[in-house]
């Protein structure tokens, strides 16, 4: 049985894909704390609903600015 995709766990690679961003941009995100994620064993781990309330506050923010 496959999850819903609002809670589905995504790679590093999948992400960028998702956010289309380049791999440096993802990293320097996490680095810097600005990016909801976790890491599991050694790889980091994003979860899409999470991911997509990330997007909607920065939108958001943006806005009223």
């Amino acid at each position: 049985m496959r999850s819903s995709s609002k809670s589905e766990l995504m790679t590093a690679m999948e992400t960028c894909r998702y956010l289309k961003i380049t791999q440096r941009t993802l990293y320097r995100y996490l680095h810097s704390r600005q990016i909801p994620a976790f890491k599991l064993g050694k790889e980091w781990r994003f979860v899409r609903s999470d991911l997509e309330q990330w997007i909607r506050d920065r939108t958001r923010t943006s806005l009223s600015s």
